[in-house]
């Protein structure tokens, strides 16, 4: 059913219905190599490097082996996979892309890979939500490779925040086929595709983003009082959030060990929007002076949109926004909603930085731009028209000067360049308004080439500059078996962050993940707060330099090291990192195994009992007969002997389990927050059994699973009354676009 209703939006008119959405598709692939020419690893930047893709990685290389990794013991902080919904455990287009990424040799051309995916992507979700309300088809193709090129979207989303730009992707999609399904034109099944899409990514702003735009089309229906098609609507938003529950479940009942928690509302201004930023959105270099990632301020210009849509103002027909305003008050509802989020507040529970929402406001923006271009370019008056377009194009420049007057030459460069692409677009306009499609695109790629040579990437960000071929990075940490510390920070900007200076002897984030080490440091987006707070680790997985002596102090609870209950075996010290000298010489029990430039290693010098297991330590009186786990697996069976207290090198999660001989024992959090179990009395030799079922899937998967369903049920209906009765046409209230009169764009 789905393939047949999609296959007939896109082919039912021939090749002239698909060579815009096809063209759309090339240029925006054309457009995001771009970034490239400047920096190679330009879609493996800051997060993306130090935990994305490291995560991707990690998932396909489980998936591979046959694994479902709900929980991944061995990736430590960062190990609970169903927790961290930003790894789209349940959405099965990425862990088809996390198979592509373990599979690639090169995990920053598997980022670029798939990031260029979604970008095309969302440009065709643009072009198609613009057709949906009425605007023709290449001026929808000319704004739809507008928006995966936004200031925000590039530099900070495709950049570095994936999964923010992933989940967005879908929701255009959503918005034009819940659209068309609440006239009874689809398939129910295709908008519930959509909206799981969007809400099983695991970004809580593409879930609400996708609760807003069915709020917003059940809005605009509603406003017309068409109740049928508020029941269908109700319907998918109903499919559509059953989805949530083993996406986000997982990471709320998390919460007593996470950093996500705080469900308090505050606003301290940082990466709040503010409302005269976005009147700058055809401005290619205004950068507002205002706090960015890292305590540095914004480096790139976050508000931008597209260079032609303030310029053309006075020249656009805006009697075709306003035309039938009861069927397009979704746009008005959805783009006035996210105008004020973007404004603040600050931080509501999951929802944090307000700026991150900057895309979902223009996405009607694009709309309203696609119906007035539609309608045409004004041919009267053209010398009032062209000082107004000149009006606005000071007016940036000069706002752009104030916000940074040191790169006085690139707002001036910036302004002739939107001056002569301006005159450029009116020119043809009025001459040849069928060039006009490709006189706008090629202004975008002009200007996007400037703004890649004047801002290359987000400076504000973590340039790690990793390592990422995976048999290089395999082959270089080849000899650190067991489990790994790293006690070190990386500064934005930190000169010896390259291949072959720090990371020679050490990785950042996740990556260990990559070069198969097993790492008690690794990017999470939760945290898990006794050993976080407890080891000195950001939740990026770097330390502060007192993590050295915190790990080798002995534990008041068990009377041994800390480093002994987490079975470290290596110790990775960035030089000059732990002040006076207290990492010059290797703990007792430890000797040197490298000492270079940028680190010295340190490893255990005898070997740890239970090699088999993560048995870390017995009180008296108990003995432990075998310990043996099932690799990068929570399961894991210990015979013992006698009475008394285990641990384990591994983090007591909220789901993990234990039995003995099949009866149920508590599990405690330890130092560290590690599992601990108190054994009951066993003369002859019992079996402790550990496992994990995560918090939320009990009801989370029969959940999804319903959604499923009702979204099929909802779509064999819909295939049911169409198939009584064939010759009843289907409504639509899609609006046309008013009349041109003068200059028309096709």
């Amino acid at each position: 059913m789905f393939g047949l209703d999609l296959g007939a939006v896109v082919f039912s008119h021939g090749f002239r219905t698909v060579r815009a959405p096809f063209a759309v598709c090339v240029v925006t692939t054309v457009l995001a190599l771009f970034p490239l020419i400047h920096i190679q690893t330009f879609y493996f930047w800051d997060d993306s490097a130090a935990v994305f893709v490291p995560g991707w990685y990690h998932i396909g290389t489980e998936l591979l082996a046959g694994r479902f990794p709900a929980l991944s013991p061995d990736m430590w902080p960062g190990g609970n996979i169903a927790a961290e919904a930003q790894l789209s455990l349940w959405n099965p287009i990425m862990l088809a892309n996390h198979v592509l990424v373990a599979l690639m040799p090169d995990v920053a051309v598997a980022a670029t890979v798939v990031k260029i995916e979604f970008m095309v992507l969302m440009a065709l979700g643009v072009y198609l939500l613009c057709r949906e309300y009425g605007a023709r088809q290449w001026p929808s193709a000319t704004v739809a490779v507008l928006l995966p090129f936004a200031g925000f979207t590039l530099y900070f989303d495709a950049s570095a925040w994936a999964i923010s730009m992933i989940s967005f992707a879908w929701i255009p999609h959503l918005w034009w086929a819940a659209r068309k399904c609440a006239d009874g034109r689809l398939n129910p099944v295709v908008p519930v595709f959509f909206g799981i899409m969007a809400m099983t990514c695991g970004s809580p702003y593409g879930a609400l983003g996708a609760a807003a735009v069915v709020a917003s089309v059940l809005f605009e229906r509603a406003v017309q009082r068409s109740w049928s098609s508020c029941v269908r609507l109700l319907l998918i938003g109903m499919a559509i959030a059953m989805s949530a529950v083993v996406v986000y479940a997982p990471l709320v009942l998390a919460g007593e060990v996470s950093f996500r928690g705080d469900r308090s509302i505050t606003n301290t201004g940082f990466m709040v929007a503010a409302l005269g930023d976005l009147l700058n959105l055809s401005s290619p270099t205004y950068t507002p002076n205002e706090a960015s990632i890292n305590g540095l301020r914004l480096m790139v210009p976050y508000a931008f949109l597209g260079w032609f849509v303030l310029p053309l103002l006075p020249w656009l027909r805006w009697s075709a926004v306003r035309a039938n305003l009861r069927a397009r008050s979704a746009l008005f509802a959805f783009c006035v909603g996210y105008a004020l989020f973007a404004t603040g507040p600050g931080q509501v529970w999951l929802f944090r930085w307000p700026m991150r929402v900057v895309d979902y406001v223009y996405l009607p923006v694009c709309v309203f731009v696609a119906l007035a271009l539609s309608a045409g370019l004004r041919a009267d008056r053209v010398r009032r028209r062209a000082f107004g377009t000149a009006v606005l194009i000071g007016i940036q420049a000069a706002l752009a000067f104030s916000a940074t007057p040191e790169q006085a030459g690139r707002h001036a460069a910036a302004a002739v360049i939107l001056a002569g692409l301006s005159a450029a677009a009116v020119f043809v306009a009025l001459h040849r308004e069928r060039l006009l499609p490709v006189v706008l695109t090629l202004g975008t790629a002009v200007v996007l080439f400037a703004q890649l040579t004047w801002y290359p990437i987000n400076a504000s960000f973590t340039a790690y500059r990793l390592p990422h071929n995976v048999q290089q990075l395999r082959d270089r940490f080849a000899g650190y078996e067991g489990n790994t510390f790293t006690v070190s920070h990386v500064s934005p900007g930190d000169p010896h962050t390259h291949p072959d200076g720090l990371w020679r002897d050490m990785l950042a984030g996740s990556m260990y993940e990559v070069a198969g080490v097993t790492s008690l440091n690794s990017y999470t987006g939760m945290g898990y707060a006794p050993l976080n707070n407890g080891l000195c680790m950001h939740p990026s997985g770097a330390t502060c330099p007192e993590a050295f002596h915190r790990l080798f102090a002995v534990d008041p609870e068990t009377g041994v090291p800390v480093a002994d209950l987490l079975r470290v075996q290596n110790v990775v010290v960035r030089n000059g990192f732990v002040p006076n000298g207290e990492a010059d010489e290797p703990p007792a029990g430890w000797q040197v195994l490298s000492h270079d430039e940028h680190a010295t290693v340190f490893r255990r010098a005898a070997p740890l009992p239970w090699p088999q297991g993560r048995v870390s330590w017995t009180s008296p009186g108990l003995e432990v007969l075998d310990d043996r786990r099932q690799p990068r697996r929570p399961d894991e069976e210990i015979r013992y002997r006698g009475e008394g207290t285990v641990t384990l090198a591994a983090l007591a999660w909220p789901g993990v389990t234990a039995s003995v001989d099949g009866k149920d024992v508590p599990v405690r959090r330890g130092p560290m927050g590690i599992i601990t179990v108190d054994l009951p009395k066993s003369s002859d030799g019992a079996t402790l059994r550990l496992g994990f079922s995560p918090p939320g899937f009990s009801y989370g998967i029969p959940l999804l699973a319903g959604a499923v369903l009702l979204g099929l049920l909802h779509g064999l209906a819909y295939r049911m009354k169409r198939r009584r009765r064939p010759d009843e046409p289907a409504s639509t209230t899609r609006p046309s676009p008013a009349p041109r009169d003068l200059v028309t764009t096709r």
